[in-house]
């Protein structure tokens, strides 16, 4: 009985834990480091962005996510270096990625080509212990999970290109090319996870529609083998900079029929010349809806620009 429910642990978890390893962001579009390592130095000067995602709140267990990410340009307009630090967990299982990117930029007429590579250490752990499992004996007396905690470590790498100016952006990237089969113990029978091959496209363009009003219409498309496309739109309304507001829409990656996974209630605002706050709130329209209250993003975005040249912190919408 105690084999029979770690196995099913370990096979929900394990299905959570490949949905989640797409990426999931509302606000992707303050988060592009983490999918395109060609956006490494495409800010005007050092960008310190923290996102925070619950998703599906009211569920025991569900998704939490914390990302950290720094874009830092070496050389304008020519070199740029991130990082990017990546905390997730789900039920019983912690993730923590750690990606180093870098970028080399080239002028082509009134475009930049950004061409960039990133690599990235992940550790996986799985606390299988008495305070967060019940079970009709000790675990120590089972020697499928001897010490209770197990933990594994895995490296990847990928590649990128971005094309840019100041009113568009588009980019294709494969941030995780190598596959891992991750095993939850040392028997080769139960299979913790798998680190799939994604496949990155993004593209964004900057409308202005008067006065001070700037329309952002941006996309990513996410593919992997064996699992549906996802696809995120979303619709940006910039006001001087100072506020946005706008819409999202999430495509539904499983089988049922439905209108698409969620749609999302966006809005920013500059709290000061180096300060971008953002929050989004996801309402599902799939059938699984009726079992949590939503999603909620935070992102924090800090500049730190010299304002005597022309320093002061702008929506990110871009870079």
């Amino acid at each position: 009985m105690k084999r029979f429910t770690i196995l099913i642990y370990a096979i929900l978890f394990s299905f959570i834990l490949n949905g989640q390893e797409q990426l999931l962001y509302t606000q992707f579009f303050y988060n592009k480091l983490t999918y395109n390592a060609g956006f490494s130095g495409a800010a005007p000067g050092v960008e310190l962005t923290g996102i925070v995602r619950e998703q599906w709140m009211g569920i025991k267990g569900s998704p939490s996510i914390q990302t950290i990410q720094a874009n830092i340009p070496l050389r304008p307009e020519r070199v740029g270096i991130g990082a990017v630090i990546r905390r997730q967990e789900v039920g019983l299982t912690e993730q923590l990625n750690f990606n180093l990117t870098y970028a080399y930029h080239i002028r082509y007429g009134d475009y930049l080509i950004g061409i960039g590579v990133n690599a990235m250490l992940g550790s996986i752990r799985n606390d299988f212990s008495e305070s967060r499992i019940r079970t009709s004996r000790p675990f120590g007396q089972d020697p499928l999970l001897q010490g209770n905690i197990e933990n594994a470590t895995y490296f990847n790498a990928g590649a990128a290109v971005l094309l840019r100016n100041e009113r568009l952006y588009a980019g294709f990237s494969v941030p995780t090319i190598v596959k891992h089969h991750i095993e939850l113990t040392d028997q080769d029978d139960i299979l913790l996870d798998q680190r799939a091959r994604y496949w990155h496209l993004m593209a964004g363009y900057s409308i202005p529609v008067g006065g001070r009003l700037l329309l952002n219409p941006q996309l990513l498309l996410s593919y992997s083998s064996g699992i549906p496309i996802k696809l995120d739109l979303n619709m940006l309304m910039d006001i001087g900079d100072d506020f946005v507001a706008g819409i999202g829409y999430r495509s539904f990656s499983g089988h049922e029929p439905s209108f698409g996974e969620s749609i999302s209630l966006l809005g920013g605002v500059k709290v000061s010349d180096h300060w971008f706050m953002s929050i989004s709130y996801d309402i599902g329209l799939s059938a699984f809806r009726q079992h949590h209250s939503g999603s909620i993003e935070v992102a924090l975005a800090i500049y730190f620009g010299d304002r005597s040249r022309g320093g002061e912190v702008r929506s990110p919408r871009f870079f």
